[in-house]
């Protein structure tokens, strides 16, 4: 039996199975001293094969190339996370507001934006969003949301706040609790 493997297939396999294969290739007992694995093109990078799901923070660099190839309409909503890190579920799904149903918006925004998330930061685990407990809202890092609002040219809390102007509704007390 023969069986052909691509260095890109074979870098999608768990850790444990290349080590196994490496084993069986190499004809060593086992592979926990093998040294020669860089021969093989590992990644080296251990998040390259880690698919653990982990939500993350982006930097203001990260966020411009994020911001670069996802949909207008992405952009947009990313706008609301950018004044306030938490969105009300009912702010983003109904008639009238920018996706239809759960359905719609997991689909269109979260996976898009996550899958293009991915690209940027190398980690296939990495997402943007989380949820409350009570699942009634979606959240941002505050390092994602302080890039998102350096990146759009949002004016940060403070800011606002020392030039004497309202906070926007967006902005809850926690989230100008957390800014100071």
């Amino acid at each position: 039996m023969q069986l052909t493997i691509t260095s890109d297939e074979f870098r999608m396999l768990s850790p444990a199975t290349q080590r196994e294969l490496l084993c069986l290739l190499t004809g060593e007992d086992t592979a926990d001293d093998y040294s020669g694995a860089e021969e093989f093109d590992l990644p080296s990078n251990p998040s390259e094969t880690d698919n653990t799901k982990q939500v993350i923070s982006i930097t203001k660099e990260q966020t411009v190339e994020l911001l670069a190839n996802i949909a207008v309409k992405s952009q947009q909503t990313l706008r609301m996370f950018a004044q306030a890190e938490r969105v009300e579920i009912d702010n983003l799904i109904g008639e009238g507001k920018p996706y239809k149903d759960m359905n719609d918006l997991k689909r269109s925004f979260v996976g898009a934006v996550n899958r293009r998330l991915r690209t940027v930061v190398g980690h296939r685990g990495a997402v943007l969003f989380s949820s409350d407990r009570d699942k009634k809202r979606i959240r941002v890092l505050p390092m994602t949301a302080s890039a998102l609002r350096h990146v759009l040219g949002i004016e940060s809390i403070d800011l606002v706040r020392d030039q004497g102007s309202d906070v926007p509704s967006a902005w809850s007390e926690a989230d100008l609790d957390r800014e100071q």
